[in-house]
């Protein structure tokens, strides 16, 4: 029944001079070429969907560019959106030490053997490549007792209004005390001279200590408006070894370098700490911490310290060559 019902449906079509529509497969999908079209589109329709596509895109782009240029025009390449506390910058410095070498970024161990110029050679030449910047004194002025980095630096960045160059680091005072390229800063007599510094933080200084509340450990080195700076053992074994220290400046990191900006040239403050007696061919794990009363120390986070080792070695260059 079926079968005639279709005969007699295509009959009544041919009648009135229609035809059942034919299936068209996957290839006419592609090109219809009785009906002219790509992918069920005519060339003039594809021309249309093609620049409204090309004119939605490119207005696109210049809304996303519009906006990307609004956005780096309010920023600050010398000063930081936020900075302070609250922030990922933070607001405690921590410390750093020299010298560190490039060649084994991971290691914090500094091993040399005083009968042999070539073990502490690379330690020499890292702290002369950390020095070399302070001997260019372009844009830099020599700052008295009474003047500072901050009479240059307002809300974090250099008064553009009343310019002034960057306080003078004067590296003298480590010559006087034998901590120098002179004398291979201590190794070669096996009193090893290490270079402590903090972090740059972006508008910190130090905070002066009430007379009543100066820590012991640098109680009598302690000075107004200056970063003081103790070294020690980290474990009893090693208080026991570490022997005797001579901090250089005596009082610390002075303070007329802060607070940090982004300024030309500028000589970031550093200390020294002279090793005196170090025992011949022991590890000692040393911890050096700064002070002032806006540092906090935290041992898991190494704020406000670092942690370093120090091996003085002292063999003959009989026992070396086996």
């Amino acid at each position: 029944m079926s079968k005639n019902n279709a005969l007699e449906e295509n009959n009544a079509l041919m009648t009135n001079g229609q035809t059942v529509p034919k299936k068209e497969g996957f290839g006419s999908f592609l090109y219809n070429k009785d009906k002219g079209t790509c992918l069920g589109r005519t060339a003039k329709s594809w021309c249309q969907i093609l620049v409204f596509y090309v004119i939605f895109y490119a207005l696109l782009a210049a809304f996303w560019i519009a906006c990307l240029a609004i956005f780096l025009n309010t920023l600050d390449y010398k000063v930081p959106r936020y900075y302070g506390k609250g922030t990922i910058i933070g607001i405690n410095p921590g410390v750093g030490y020299q010298p560190w070498l490039k060649e084994d970024p991971d290691s914090t161990l500094i091993k040399f053997n005083t009968k042999d110029q070539s073990s502490y050679g690379k330690y020499v030449d890292a702290l002369d490549t950390y020095l070399a910047k302070y001997n260019n004194l372009n844009n830099t002025r020599q700052c008295g007792p009474s003047e500072s980095n901050g009479q240059a630096i307002s809300y974090g960045k250099v008064n553009e209004e009343h310019p002034m160059p960057a306080c003078r680091f004067d590296l003298d005072i480590f010559k006087k005390a034998g901590c120098s390229q002179d004398n291979a800063y201590g190794f070669k007599d096996g009193k090893p001279c290490v270079i402590l510094s903090l972090n740059r933080l972006i508008g910190w200084q130090p905070v002066d200590y009430p007379d009543d509340s100066v820590p012991e450990q640098v109680r009598d080195r302690y000075a107004k408006n200056n970063i003081a700076i103790h070294c020690d053992g980290a474990y009893d074994v090693d208080k026991e070894h570490v022997g005797e220290m001579t901090y250089i400046p005596r009082e610390g990191i002075s303070g007329k370098y802060y607070p940090y900006a982004v300024m030309d040239n500028y000589h970031q403050p550093i200390a020294m700490v002279k090793f005196e007696n170090l025992p011949d061919n022991k590890l000692v794990l040393v911890e050096c911490r700064a002070y002032a009363l806006n540092i906090e120390h935290d041992i898991s986070s190494r704020l406000g310290l670092v942690h370093f080792e120090v091996m003085k070695e002292n063999f003959s260059e009989d026992k070396i060559s086996q």
